[in-house]
């Protein structure tokens, strides 16, 4: 799978290998799991198990402190390339609420880290997987 920016839907029985052949390729790969979990701090716990997030999150804080702090610790790995897999039954079909306001954040965060000035010089192409179950 060619690597590109961008949130897309992946599907589960190829996640292995899709996300494999990424890493194998240079790409750094994390792999998020929120399970059947749709509330914010649940959600952003979720991510702060995995992802480096800088500064560290507090959980009740606002999805606004959750983009600066996802932002910030992925654009201080130094790495060009990001694979983000996101596993969870709310994440692809008919996303709602928090899970909504977390896919809200992820392209906003996509899209500042391929930013040129954003990152003064130093963009990150950043690829979410929402991974559908198969």
């Amino acid at each position: 799978m060619e690597f590109s920016a961008g949130v897309h839907v992946l599907e589960a029985e190829g996640a292995r290998a899709v996300l494999g052949a990424l890493s194998a390729d240079g790409a750094r790969v994390f792999e998020v799991d929120t399970g059947g979990l749709t509330d914010k701090a649940s959600i952003i716990r979720a991510f702060g198990e995995v992802v480096p997030l800088d500064p560290p999150p507090v959980y009740a804080r606002s999805w606004d402190a959750f983009d600066d702090s996802l932002w910030e610790g992925l654009r201080l790995l130094g790495q060009e390339r990001i694979a983000l897999a996101v596993y969870g039954e709310f994440w692809v079909n008919e996303p709602f609420g928090a899970v909504q306001d977390a896919l809200d954040v992820l392209g906003h965060v996509v899209k500042l880290l391929g930013d040129e000035r954003a990152t003064v010089g130093a963009p990150v192409a950043l690829c979410v997987f929402l991974v559908a179950a198969g």
